[in-house]
């Protein structure tokens, strides 16, 4: 079964371009030329992945991205015309899972679509296929981790949202409690042992400031995560079960 690409972009010569191009290799996508479309589409279809250009007008497309990542979970490449790095950063900040630049060549477009697709479709089967014999829940300073719901609850029982890669990171760290684990293990273990990150050099550190930020933990007085200098991290926090 094909999947389903929604293209997000105000112009529509390039929504044609990058739907022929996509289903010239096998892809099914449909349109949205705003984020209000963009919402609506979510709604009322199964998709695979999202295309979405940064400069929508009315809400822009790194609005629109916080937006969409505050429920969703969904792969998302950023377009963008602007070389400006900030604008790349902010949106992997935000949790899209790659960026290209316009004007960009065909097969490039149709590489990065694919190697989303394929590590989106990778932590999938690590999700499904936890063991039952590995430990359902972590529980640490009344935190609840649960290994095969990837759901986080707080101290007051209340479910905090976290993407797949921030999970495996944070599912990583607690296995290997008291151990320090290096950027690249840390990035094989999202990746199944593929570097797909590249050339994001923040792409991890950007995971575990955010985590940082859900978990309430300082990087200056860290209760959980610990940098370790030119090493990696550890989790620090004991484990109550």
């Amino acid at each position: 079964m094909s999947q389903l690409i929604l293209i997000v972009d105000d112009e529509e010569e390039m929504r044609d371009i990058v739907r022929t191009l996509l289903e010239l290799n096998g892809f099914e996508a449909i349109e949205a030329s705003s984020a209000e479309e963009m919402f609506d589409q979510i709604s009322r279809n199964n998709l695979a992945l999202i295309i979405l250009d940064i400069g929508l007008p009315e809400s822009d497309g790194l609005t629109a991205m916080k937006e969409l990542r505050q429920e969703h979970d969904i792969p998302v490449v950023l377009l963008t015309g602007k070389g400006d790095v900030i604008d790349k950063v902010v949106g992997l900040e935000l949790g899209a899972d790659d960026y290209i630049t316009k004007p960009f060549h065909s097969h490039e477009l149709i590489a990065r679509v694919k190697t989303v697709l394929r590590r989106a479709n990778k932590t999938a089967q690590k999700l499904t296929s936890n063991s039952t014999s590995e430990q359902d829940i972590f529980v640490f300073n009344d935190w609840k981790l649960n290994v095969n719901t990837q759901n986080l609850k707080d101290p007051n029982n209340e479910e905090v949202a976290i993407t797949s890669h921030e999970f495996y990171i944070l599912h990583a760290l607690i296995r290997f409690a008291g151990k320090s684990l290096t950027r690249e293990q840390l990035l094989d273990f999202i990746g199944n042992g593929k570097r797909e990150y590249s050339p994001y050099d923040r792409s991890l550190d950007v995971m575990i400031a955010k985590l940082r930020k859900k978990l309430n933990d300082s990087p200056k007085q860290p209760r959980f995560i610990r940098t370790i200098r030119q090493s990696g991290y550890m989790f620090i926090a004991e484990l109550n079960n």
